[in-house]
């Protein structure tokens, strides 16, 4: 197994053991940190509005809960059963909003018909060797909008510790004490360039520092 393969499937492990917490230990439950968010919410909105979105690593559901009354419909997914199973207890209506389990590496089975895809925390997670396979891969299935969301760093966020192919990695603590590594990219506007220039794509850049994140977003028209 590559090293790649052994970051993606030690991800997939801490983010099972995450679902119940993940809401609470990013803020999402306090009214103040998610007021912070309204201008990336209303940027990912206005992005989506009216579409048929694929979500991919919807995690507990917390932002496909801030979009769907906008959009036309959003298939969310995500690799592990116990996230969608936190995100169904947001009982979001099942005319708007369909879950379903996929690896965002093997998208082969979902349908390729949406008009929008958006993936939040998701791509800083991507390793570098795997990325423009997941980038073919995901286009495969939008006819639109394509929207990433990622956080800008902090002030404790980076950490030194790279892998052999530049993977940034951090260290990462769940209650019971077990430790896992993660790949976090903090991607510049080189490194954006650099990823999606074979693409042929315009990527627009929205920066909203007060609340540590960047939108990427870019039409596919193929």
């Amino acid at each position: 197994m590559s090293n790649a393969s052994k970051l993606i499937q030690e991800m997939q492990t801490y983010y099972h053991h995450r679902a119940a917490e993940y809401d609470v230990s990013m803020g999402y439950d306090q009214p103040e940190v998610v007021a912070q968010l309204a201008d990336v919410i209303e940027r990912l909105r206005q992005l989506v509005a009216g579409k048929r979105v694929l979500e991919i690593a919807c995690g507990p559901g917390f932002w496909t809960e801030q979009i769907y009354d906008c959009t036309h419909s959003v298939l969310a997914t995500d690799y592990n059963p116990s996230t969608l199973d936190q995100a169904a207890l947001k009982q979001l209506p099942p005319d708007k909003v369909q879950y379903q389990q996929a690896d965002a590496y093997q998208l082969a089975n979902l349908p390729c018909d949406f008009e929008a895809v958006l993936a939040v925390d998701w791509l800083a997670h991507v390793p570098m060797s795997r990325m423009r396979d997941f980038l073919c891969g995901l286009h495969q299935h939008v006819h639109g909008q394509v929207v990433f969301c990622d956080q800008l760093p902090g002030t404790q966020s980076w950490t030194g510790q790279y892998d052999a192919e530049g993977n940034h990695l951090q260290s990462r603590y769940l209650k019971d004490d077990a430790t896992y590594t993660v790949i976090k990219h903090f991607f510049s506007d080189a490194d954006i360039s650099a990823i999606f220039s074979e693409f042929q794509v315009n990527v627009a850049i929205d920066r909203y520092p007060d609340a540590r994140r960047m939108v990427l977003s870019y039409a596919l028209t193929h």
